[in-house]
């Protein structure tokens, strides 16, 4: 693989059942001592941590037409939102 999965990416990986299954890359773990960790979401909303090593690429973010958000989620907000003083909880 030439290019590093990308938040957005559609991949395929294993279940624990023996099962393939798609999802949609919502979180990637980097640390120095160990292999990069994802955190992805099947359709059915389940979620999933694999190794890099455990997943095969379907389709990249930029092929599916999506501008870094996944399906059924919300945009990153460009900054973030505070309440205005005095507002109650």
């Amino acid at each position: 693989m030439n290019r590093p999965y990308a938040l957005g990416d559609l991949v395929r990986f294993k279940l624990t059942t023996g099962q393939f299954t798609e999802g949609v890359i919502v979180h990637k773990i980097v640390e120095k001592r160990q292999p990069t960790i994802f955190l992805v979401e099947a359709a059915d909303r389940r979620r999933a941590f694999r190794f890099e090593a455990e997943l095969a690429l379907i389709a990249e973010v930029e092929t599916r037409g999506i501008d870094g958000v996944s399906e059924g989620f919300e945009a990153a907000m460009a900054a973030p939102v505070f309440a205005s003083h005095g507002a109650d909880d």
